[in-house]
């Protein structure tokens, strides 16, 4: 197995003084695209891994969903549009690559922590050698089945799949690690 990646955690104001080449984007979807967008120059060029998602919590009476901690928050975009299409769209000179979204932040970096790893990490994006960059991130943190879902325009599906992810940790009992196998 290869060495983990190097990973450096960091704020904005760090990546805009980045020289790697991979970025992280985990800022609250509601406002990644204008923080994203206030550094665009610096991430021209770099390749931008999303792993937001567009949750907008609102009121329980204007969304009822009830759940263990209140209400499940709305998608905002949802169906026509996703987050991750808005980032490419503000950042052109970055490549956007959807991925991580589907799983919990310890099982992106520790896969094999959950059934020995034997469970599927998606990946989507205009650019095909962004997409190989972070395949092979993925490959070092120890993931051996990454399926690439095409376009960009494949995070929209990526993105909904929060709601389902977090009704099976609540079935399963929040905090429980998981994972979702594509079965071929």
């Amino acid at each position: 197995m290869a060495a983990p990646a190097p990973t450096r955690p960091g704020c904005w104001n760090s990546a805009t003084r980045c020289t790697d080449e991979l970025v992280v984007n985990g800022i609250d979807g509601h406002n990644a695209v204008a923080a994203l967008s206030a550094i665009a120059d610096e991430l021209a060029g770099k390749v931008l891994v999303d792993y937001a998602v567009p949750l907008v919590y609102r009121h329980e009476s204007e969304h009822p969903w009830p759940t263990p901690w209140g209400v499940m928050p709305k998608f905002d975009p949802c169906d026509t549009d996703s987050l991750g299409e808005q980032i490419q769209r503000a950042l052109p000179r970055t490549k956007v690559v959807k991925s991580f979204v589907t799983q919990e932040q310890e099982t992106v970096v520790r896969p094999r922590g959950v059934n020995g790893g034997d469970h599927t990490m998606f990946v989507a994006g205009a650019d095909a050698e962004a997409k190989r960059r972070v395949t092979e991130l993925l490959e070092a943190y120890g993931w051996s089945d990454v399926l690439d879902l095409g376009p960009l325009v494949s995070a929209r599906g990526m993105e909904m799949y929060a709601h389902l992810h977090s009704a099976i940790g609540f079935a399963l009992g929040f905090g429980t690690p998981f994972g979702m196998k594509v079965v071929r």
